[in-house]
This record gives C-alpha cells, structure tokens and sequence, in this order.
C-alpha cells in the first residue's frame, strides 16, 4: 500500500494508476437501458436518444447501433452524437428503423478512442401498448391457466417485453391495497415477458405472451406490453374514478382511483419515455346489465381522459367487440326502448365509427362457450383464440382500414440529459474512489472535478480515475 501524495496539498492529476482500467474510468449509459423498446412512427423509425457520463477529457462522443443477428432493424455506424461534452457528461440521439440493436458509445479525443466502449444490449425500435379492461384482460390462474408461448422461435419471444411487476415483489400490496402510488411501480427496466412476470401495474402474462410472440414474427419488431387491466371492474368504474366521482365497491377501492390510477400511472410514468402505438382495450362483458348509450358516453369519457391526460389528442384506442356472458349480451341501448338488442355491442361499434382515433378491436364475441371455463373467463382454447384474433385486427386492415397505417403513435419524448457532477466534491466517508457514497454528490468524481478529501477519511483507488484537482486533508491510497 502506498500513501498518494502525502507532503502536497494540491495534486494535480491527469495520470493513469495501475494498469487495469475499472468502471469508474470508463464511459457509462445512463439511458438507453438494456431492452427498452422505442416506439416507431409510420415510416418504421425512432429517434433513439442516450445519455450518460464520461470521467476522461475528449472532444468528441460517438455512438453506433449493431442490428442484433436474426433480428430485424438495419445497424447504423459510428456517427457523432456530441462535440466537445462538458462537466462529464453526454447527450446525444441517433435515428434508425424498427428492429433490436445493440447499442455501442465511446469517447474520442484527436481522433483515437479514449477507454473501452460502452454497450447497452437489446435496444429496440417497435411497438408499445398499453392493456386495459377487465378480467379477461387481466388475466389469472384464478380465472384459467395460462397458455405457454406456442412458436418455436426463441428470437421472437426474446422480443416480448414487459416492466415485471408481480406479487412477490416488496412494493406490490402496499401499491395495490394502500398507496396506488406511482413510485412503488418499477422503474422501467424492461425485461423479458416470461412464465412468472407479471406486467406493471398489475397484471400476469396471460394471452399476451403469445399474442407479443405473434406481433413480433409478423412485424419483426420487439414490442413491449403494459397491463392496466383491473379483474371485475367496468367502465362505469374506470369513468367514476377518472372524475372523481364516489362509487362503492367490495374490492375495488375508489378512496386509491382504482381502476382509473393503473391507466394514469402508465400514462405519466412510463408511456413519456418509450412512448406508445394506442390503448388496447377489452371492456364490455361487466357492463350488460347497463344502458348502452350510458355505456358508449361513458367509454368516450374515459378516452377523453386518456388524451387529456397524456397530452396527445390523437392517443389511439383499440376497442374490443366485448359482451358475452353465456352467450351474447342483450339489453337497452337507450332507456326508453321498447325492445332489447346487442346494446353494448352497438355501442362499441358506434365509438368506432363516430370517435376520431378509435378502432375496432378483437371480437371476442365470436369466442363461445367451448373458449370459456365458465360463463365469461377464458380457458385456454379461448386465449389462442384471443391472441390470435388481436393479432388480426392490428397487423391486417379491418373494412378496408389498417389500424398500423391509420393511428398515429405518440413518440417518446426526449429524455431530460443526465446531471452532470457538481464541480466540488468532497467525501463524506472513508471508502472507495469508486463508490459513489463516498462523496456528497453520490456521484464518481471525473475530470472536471475539484476533489476535498477531509481529514480521516481513507479513500482508495483501484485502476483508472481522474479528478482535475484534489486537496487532500486526509489518506489517499492505491491498492
């Protein structure tokens, strides 16, 4: 062990020590995270912005995007994304085609590369949705088991992506049962939809899995599913808890806004950063005993509140044929009829032919009985028949209107760029160089950086670091 400096105040540093070069001299993203996906416009393309910190002095940050192999997307080379960063810190964006990437940013300086290159794997560039509804959008064993992805292609169902959220989770029953607060969510770090994830805010994988795997062959784009879904819940409730407007429950607790908050959470925690295509909505079944006209006025409410809410007055929806509970539904559209008809059916037609931005979705009226474990929940045969049947309404064109051609997705927005270090740092405690605790800007000192290390602190190094001066009152070491 060697004591650095121990007869100068100051030292001046723009050296290397060791010969191994560790995290904290290396350039580091801070966004893009591994598998995010982006959502892509009608021309098949995304800006993908990405930030990060950088401790070495260059002049220059490249990035580059490799299109993963059998994936699809075209790989874009080495492009500048910022000239000169200050303070430690990068921002930048380059744009490419819907597909998965890896995603490769370094630092240069007179034209040679400064440090190893940083690398965010599995950035894609596809399709974003959000689900909303009742149980059979929901989902559960409670109600049937899951059906297992089908195709035999480990590619596409690598590509199927959701922000895991499930029971066993620490913040999952105090969001639920207590708070309904966005920051017991997850941060969106994106994984794989698998077996046991669950999809945030609050739903199992259910049809989805298979019905994402079957997105991704047709499309060849990742995408990535949110499930705002809230089991016996309709849209009197989800209306009610949007405004305000008390109602009471066994369950679903209006004093949280549920089932509205799983919706508006989406909405503002998550859908600003990966943006997203439209609403897949399946409401209808828990609304049959309802007038219908109340229910349509309703529903546009709600859709009014999404768009409202998001900022984004073209925010689609995607509105499923829903209302079958042994067999279809039949009732009132209008409170003075005389006769019943498909009321709520009629509806759901009615929004998509009279509401901007509003599309047909699955008929799931078509599943019988033989898709049903019991008067309304799916079974398994009823799953593959739903995947299946929201596949078709989204990738091929329904009366002669394709819903990927015709809805306008609401991008991403650009990303706030990450803050740069304060340019006085001073420890805090004793530890390592490295360990952003040590410092009172939790943070990694950088080049940039005027460094106090007060008196009994101990602080110790390890490879690569830099500080642009540092007034050592106390014990620098290099291990």
């Amino acid at each position: 062990m060697k004591n650095l400096c121990p007869f100068f105040k100051y030292c001046l540093f723009a050296w290397a020590v060791g010969l191994s070069v560790l995290a904290q001299g290396q350039i580091s993203v801070t966004y893009p995270v591994p598998r995010m996906v982006l959502q892509r416009n009608n021309a098949n393309q995304a800006q993908v912005y990405m930030s990060g910190k950088i401790p070495q002095s260059v002049d220059r940050v490249e990035a580059r995007l490799v299109k993963r192999t059998g994936e699809g997307g075209t790989s874009v080379g080495w492009q500048t994304i910022q000239s000169n960063p200050a303070n430690g810190v990068f921002y930048g964006s380059l744009q490419a085609t819907g597909g998965r990437y890896d995603l490769e940013v370094r630092g240069m300086k007179n034209n040679a590369q400064v440090g190893s290159i940083a690398k965010v794997e599995r950035v894609g560039i596809g399709e974003v949705f959000l689900v909303v509804g009742h149980s059979n959008a929901q989902g559960g064993d409670a109600y049937s088991p899951t059906i297992p992805y089908e195709e035999t292609d480990e590619a596409c169902r690598d590509q199927v992506n959701t922000v895991d959220f499930r029971e066993s989770f620490p913040t999952y029953i105090p969001y639920w049962y207590e708070t309904a607060s966005p920051n017991q969510l997850p941060d969106l770090v994106p994984s794989q939809l698998c077996t046991e994830c669950g999809m945030a805010p609050g739903a199992p994988r259910w049809f989805w899995g298979r019905m994402g795997e079957m997105l991704v062959k047709r499309l060849n784009v990742p995408v990535l599913f949110y499930n705002a879904a809230f089991g016996g819940t309709n849209i009197e409730m989800t209306y009610k808890a949007a405004y305000n407007i008390p109602f009471d429950h066994g369950f679903v607790r209006y004093s949280l806004r549920h089932p509205y908050v799983n919706i508006r959470n989406t909405i503002k925690k998550y859908v600003p950063v990966s943006g997203v295509r439209g609403i897949i909505s399946g409401h209808g079944s828990n609304d049959r005993l309802g007038i219908g006209k109340t229910f349509e006025d309703q529903y546009i409410k709600v859709i009014e509140k999404t768009r409202e809410e998001s900022g984004y007055a073209r925010l689609a929806w995607l509105v499923a044929q829903d209302c079958w509970s042994a067999g279809r539904c039949y009732g009132k559209y209008n409170e003075s009829d005389n006769q019943v008809t498909e009321h709520i059916t009629k509806a759901q037609l009615n929004l998509v032919a009279n509401v901007s931005d509003v599309f047909a979705g699955a008929d799931l009226n078509t599943i019988g009985s033989e898709g049903r474990m019991d008067i309304i929940h799916f079974n398994e045969t009823g799953q593959r028949k739903a995947a299946n049947e929201w596949v078709r309404v989204i990738t091929e064109p329904q009366n002669n209107k394709s819903f990927l051609t015709s809805s306008e997705p609401l991008m991403a927005k650009v990303p706030e760029p990450v803050s740069a270090n304060p340019s006085t740092i001073t420890s805090v405690k004793s530890g390592s160089w490295s360990d952003p605790t040590t410092w009172n800007c939790n943070c990694i000192p950088n080049y940039s950086s005027t460094v106090t290390i007060q008196a009994t602190h101990q602080i110790t190094i390890q490879g690569v670091f830099y500080a642009k001066t540092i007034l050592n009152q106390g014990t620098l070491t290099h291990n």
